[in-house]
This record gives C-alpha cells, sequence and structure tokens, in this order.
C-alpha cells in the first residue's frame, strides 16, 4: 500500500502545473441522469469548472453558494459544471434533489478527468475557463460563491465578449 501512494505521488508532482491561458482540457462524462456532458459543447460560455465529493466537508458547505452564483449569473452566460468523484450516482442524485442544485453535476468515479486531465488530488478545486475556452484561473480550496468579492469576480467575466 505504500508503495501506491508513494507512486501515485511521485507521478502527480512530475505532472506539469495547470498553467492560466491554457486551453482546457476536452472530456466527456456522464452526468448523474446518464446523459453525455462534454465540455467543449459550452464553449462561449463562461464555465465554473468545480471538482467535488461529498465525502469532502468543505465541498458539501461550498454547493449551496455554488448553486446561488449559478442562478444568478446563468442568464449572462455563466454554466457551472461540477464534477463528482463519489461512487454512487444515487446518493448524489439524492444530494442535488435535497439542495435544489440546478448545475450539472457529473460523474468521475474512476477520477480519469479529475487526476489525469486537471491535476486534482486535493478537493474542493474550480477552473474558470473563459468564453474561448481558456483557463483564466484555478480556485483551490472552497469559496463563498455569495461573496461581494466572488460575484464582482464572475460579474466581470461574463461582461468581457468573445
Amino acid at each position: 500500500m505504500k508503495i501506491l501512494i508513494l507512486t501515485f505521488l511521485i507521478l502527480a508532482l512530475n505532472q506539469p502545473a495547470y498553467a492560466n491561458d491554457k486551453k482546457a482540457s476536452d472530456f466527456f462524462l456522464k452526468d448523474i441522469y446518464g446523459k453525455t456532458i462534454r465540455l467543449s459543447d459550452y464553449k462561449g460560455k463562461v464555465v465554473l469548472l468545480h471538482f467535488w465529493a461529498m465525502w469532502c466537508g468543505d465541498c458539501v458547505k461550498e454547493i449551496p453558494s455554488l448553486n446561488n452564483a449559478y442562478v444568478l449569473f446563468k442568464d449572462k452566460g455563466l454554466e457551472v459544471i461540477s464534477i463528482s468523484t463519489d461512487t454512487s450516482i444515487s446518493k448524489l442524485q439524492e444530494f442535488s434533489n435535497k439542495n435544489k442544485i440546478e448545475f450539472l453535476i457529473l460523474h468521475d468515479p474512476d477520477k480519469s478527468v479529475t487526476i489525469k486531465s486537471y491535476q486534482v488530488i486535493g478537493l474542493p478545486v474550480t477552473f474558470i475557463i473563459d468564453r474561448d475556452g481558456k483557463i483564466i484561473e484555478r480556485i483551490n480550496g472552497p469559496r463563498d460563491w455569495n461573496s461581494q468579492a466572488m460575484k464582482k469576480k464572475i460579474q466581470s467575466i461574463v461582461q468581457k465578449k468573445q
């Protein structure tokens, strides 16, 4: 087990840092209702690509404010795509319904997109992707998406045209 963990850490640390202004890696995953979603389908929108899991307390606390940000800015071109590494789809569906989540929840139980494509190890992590499909910021850790600072940041990004 120690060798497996050490190998994982060495591989993860040898991955290049995810740089701003890099084109976001395209992927396709199924949402929690079985529909296949592709990131490139959202070109032309500002995307908050949010990685999380239900076992992560900070992630769960952050979800309501992320949902509020989505509701506030969706008509201005914001899309929130969350990627959960949880294994149970039924629990994700239950969580989504209970919390009245309006944004997409994608399922990545084998972490193929989370780790391999985006080098996310700790959760939560959010990538802000502009309308051209470029990553403009990586945010490690939870945020209060209801805060004036975050609302201002999102507002300034969605106001920019292609």
